[in-house]
C-alpha cells in the first residue's frame, strides 16, 4: 500500500478537490439563492424549499466531484481509480471539516452528501480508467 500512495501525484488531487469544492460551493448558492427566495415569495414552507435546495446542490455535488475525479484521472499514468477515489475523499473531508467548524454538528443529510462525493469520485476514476490498461 506504501508504494501505491508514493505514487499519487497529490498536488494534482489537492488542487483539483478544492477547486471541486469550491465551485460545488458557488454553483449551490447560485441556484439556492434564487430558488428559496421564489419558495418565500410563493410562500412554500421552509422545510420543503431547504429539501429541494439541498437536492439540487447534492446533484452538483456528485456531477463536479466525478467530472473533478475523471479530470485527475485522465491525467494520471497509473492508480487511476485511485486518484479518482482520492478526489472524492478528499473532497468530502473538506465538506465534513469545515461543516464541522462553521456548523458545528453533522446532519444526516450531510452524511449522505459525503457518501455521494466518495462515490462520485470512484465513478469518476472508473470512468479515467476505461480503455486503458493499468
Amino acid at each position: 500500500m506504501k508504494t501505491g500512495l508514493s505514487r499519487v501525484h497529490w498536488a494534482l488531487v489537492v488542487k483539483t478537490a478544492v477547486a471541486v469544492y469550491i465551485v460545488t460551493l458557488i454553483l449551490g448558492l447560485v441556484v439556492s439563492l434564487p430558488l428559496l427566495a421564489f419558495f418565500a415569495w410563493a410562500r412554500l414552507n421552509s422545510q420543503r424549499a431547504f429539501l429541494v435546495s439541498s437536492s439540487i446542490t447534492a446533484c452538483f455535488v456528485f456531477v463536479v466531484t466525478g467530472y473533478g475525479a475523471l479530470w485527475v484521472a485522465r491525467r494520471v499514468e497509473r492508480k487511476v481509480l485511485l486518484h479518482g477515489l482520492l478526489v472524492g475523499l478528499l473532497v468530502a473531508l473538506l465538506s465534513l471539516l469545515l461543516d464541522v467548524l462553521f456548523i458545528r454538528s453533522i446532519a444526516p443529510l450531510g452524511l449522505g452528501m459525503y457518501a455521494l462525493m466518495v462515490a462520485a469520485g470512484l465513478l469518476g476514476g472508473r470512468l479515467g480508467s476505461r480503455g486503458r490498461e493499468q
